[in-house]
């Protein structure tokens, strides 16, 4: 429920588009140093330019400004400056959500504009009227007033009042549901703004374009565009735009399910309002979508509370898809508490007003819930027809309800037909006997029971329609929570694992790390330099394996969060094996194991330079820790493919049991052992490298036997000067 929250909010910030100035405080201040040395109409258009200024970024200042100029121009009658301090007292309190009060001004203004003849005055005052009416839901009347603001900016050559008109005719087409042909309002307004370079509005702009991607479900790029919108806000101190783009951001999360995430950025509205003066009518916008958020998450007595403060604010707003929401949480409330009656009536009156404001959207949802609490009443007759209207709606088939009323007329017309032909019948019985009025009457009975069987096999179809629909949803919706459930298992598994390790295999090497280093700090004398050296040597060695250990376990982690970033690029092979054959010199030197590589310096492969060195590392330092001293480790290549090359890593070390084999690479199981110095691992190695092989397009092979030793396998695809 609430999925289009977002649009709740976007006649009251999508707003009127007039009078945004991209001045900030520095210009308020440099004006406001004028002040004491003007008077009369200049220090009237004093204040109507700092009230323009304040005009998005602090709604109240403006209006106090214009306020004063108001003040001021009455004692000059400037007839201009009246008309304008009007306008701009009625466009503050739009953007503070207090509607009502809007409207006198505006109707002052519009009047006065109307009377000086003037264009562009018309032009702002019919745009503040339609906005008021934007935002009571009256959007017809919204949509006739932009629509004649249009035609007088393209009459005047106004390019900046036409891009205007054409950003707010796009954002009522967005609130209706036509947003393809909303959108193509919104972009030709934005190629305008952009090429004057009108940032403000530009990333207005792109904050409604990121409603319309919100609508589509198309997540990832709505959140590009609030999150560029929400830059340019906190550069410009713009706290009611950041109010507007934190809400979007947080119902995109919401929709998605992530309800902590949703929460976090809806009290970030709550942050800005302890900060700034943010009227009743924006915390209402964000406590709305909390109230859903929180009955989503089973805590009905914050999301009923919120949801009656914010319907509270919305009646007195007069703001009726704020009420409609509101009331759609309410009711969910009381059908889950059995109130079915009180349910109903607020969904029913949520229904009443959303279709009269012609928000598609909300009608379908009102229906749905309808269908649920009726059958909740066992009123399945009425339960059905509320379903249908919601399936009807869900599936845009809007086409074909009309071509479904063409048809009943088409066939209202036949009927009309048939019965003028029943009539001619009769008048011509009046001379025949009574076998051709029995006749008559059959036929007539025939042709009502033919109606009958039609009526009966369309309301059958239509009703096995629905019930497909339904079951193919519940089918998907089963299928989503037996994927997310076996996802649940899978990082529940991988939690413990984790746990597992740290709690272990770090736990054990650390806790005897802390012991040698405290008895070394606290009883040196027990210790000639020759142990203290050999200790030492240990404790490096022993940091050097933890640490090997800790960058594998990350490494792990990250490859289940899929977070990891695979960048292949050209890799000299050889390089890479020289320099791990480096770094494991000195272990191998105390087991007196020789490590030899047979690859050339010509050996160009296309893979992930940071992967295949971790690959490498691992399976080279797992030769050398199977390998009992005065042993072989060999690095050989294999060119015979193509495409691929394979490097393999052979020792003459203990070998592995054929049944341990499958385990190695068990992702769930991470076989163990100690190596032939005692080293000890984790299993996680063979897991990271077999996982990193195959992100880089090759795969790994392993071929032991017990007493004989090991080999390791795997192929990498070769460079070609194409993929430069």
């Amino acid at each position: 429920m609430n999925k289009l929250l977002v649009r709740i909010i976007m006649p009251a910030l999508w707003l009127l588009v007039q009078f945004v100035s991209l001045a900030g405080n520095s210009k308020i201040d440099s004006l406001m140093t004028l002040v004491p040395g003007k008077e009369g109409t200049a220090l009237a258009d004093l204040y109507l330019e700092v009230s323009e200024v304040y005009s998005y970024t602090n709604p109240l200042k403006s209006i106090e400004f214009a306020e004063r100029a108001l003040a001021v121009v009455d004692t000059v009658a400037n007839l201009e400056q009246t008309c304008y301090s009007y306008l701009l007292i009625g466009n503050g309190y739009i953007n503070v959500g207090e509607f009502q009060k809007a409207k006198p001004y505006i109707d002052r203004g519009l009047e006065r504009a109307e009377g000086l003849g003037d264009a562009k005055y018309i032009s702002v005052g019919k745009s503040a009227l339609a906005a008021y009416y934007m935002n009571i839901g009256n959007y017809d009347q919204a949509l006739h007033l932009f629509q004649e603001t249009l035609q007088t900016a393209i009459a005047n050559k106004m390019e900046d009042r036409e891009a205007r008109a054409r950003l707010n005719i796009g954002a009522i087409y967005t609130t209706t549901g036509e947003r393809a042909e909303g959108l193509r309002y919104m972009t030709e307004a934005l190629r305008y703004f952009e090429s004057v370079g009108n940032r403000t509005i530009s990333s207005r702009i792109l904050n409604n374009i990121a409603v319309n991607y919100h609508s589509w479900k198309d997540y990832d790029l709505a959140l590009k565009y609030y999150r560029r919108t929400l830059r340019t806000y906190e550069a410009e101190s713009n706290y009611l735009g950041k109010v507007m783009v934190l809400n979007n951001i947080g119902e995109i999360y919401k929709d998605q399910g992530h309800y902590e995430m949703a929460l976090k950025y809806y009290d970030q509205i709550f942050d800005l309002a302890d900060q700034h003066e943010v009227s009743a009518f924006y915390m209402a916008v964000a406590k709305v979508g909390m109230a859903d958020t929180y009955f989503k998450l089973g805590e009905r007595a914050k999301a009923k509370q919120y949801a009656e403060e914010c319907l509270t604010v919305f009646k007195q707003a007069n703001m009726q898809e704020g009420v409609v929401h509101a009331q759609l949480v309410l009711a969910e409330l009381d059908f889950e508490k059995g109130n079915l009656n009180s349910a109903l009536s607020q969904t029913e009156n949520s229904l009443q007003l959303a279709e009269t404001m012609g928000i598609q959207e909300l009608v379908q949802e009102c229906y749905l819930l309808k269908s649920q609490i009726l059958e909740a009443q066992n009123r399945y007759q009425e339960s059905l027809s509320s379903y249908r209207h919601f399936v009807a709606i869900s599936d845009s088939l809007i086409r074909e309800r009309q071509h479904h009323q063409l048809a009943l007329h088409r066939a209202e017309v036949n009927i009309s037909e048939k019965e003028s032909e029943i009539e001619l019948l009769q008048k011509d019985n009046e001379i025949k006997d009574l076998q051709l009025t029995r006749q008559k009457t059959q036929s007539r009975t025939l042709i009502i029971a033919v109606g009958l069987l039609i009526v009966v096999i369309a309301l059958s179809l239509s009703y096995n329609k629905a019930r497909t629909k339904s079951n193919i949803l519940l089918q998907e919706k089963n299928k989503q929570i037996t994927d997310q459930h076996e996802e649940l298992l899978r990082v529940n598994q991988t939690k413990d694992k984790f746990l597992s390790i740290i709690g272990h295999d770090l736990r054990n090497p650390i806790g005897a790390f802390k012991d040698m280093v405290s008895q070394l700090a606290e009883f040196p004398e027990m210790f000639n330099e020759e142990l203290r050296n050999q200790i030492l040597e240990e404790l490096r060695d022993e940091a050097e394996s933890t640490y090997f250990l800790l960058d594998n376990l990350l490494l792990w982690a990250k490859t289940q969060k899929n977070s990891i970033q695979f960048k292949p690029e050209k890799l000299k092979l050889n390089l890479v094996i020289k320099n791990n054959i480096i770094l494991n010199t000195r272990i191998a030197a105390r087991k007196k194991i020789t490590l030899k590589s047979a690859i050339s310096d010509d050996v160009l492969v296309n893979a992930d330079h940071n992967m295949i060195d971790l690959v490498i590392r691992n399976l080279l330092s797992n030769a050398i820790k199977f390998t009992p001293e005065e042993g072989k480790v060999n690095i050989l290549i294999k060119d015979e493919d193509t495409d691929f090359i394979e490097v393999s890593i052979k020792d003459n070390g203990v070998g592995i049991p054929e049944k341990d084999l499958p385990r190695l690479l068990d992702p769930n199981d991470h076989l163990s052992t100690y190596g032939t110095g005692n080293e000890k691992g984790s299993g996680l190695g063979l897991i990271l490298c077999r996982e990193f092989i195959e992100m880089n397009g090759g795969k790994l092979e392993i071929q032991s036997r017990v007493g004989r030793g090991s080999t390791f396998s795997f192929t990498l695809k070769k460079y070609r000067a194409e993929q430069a």
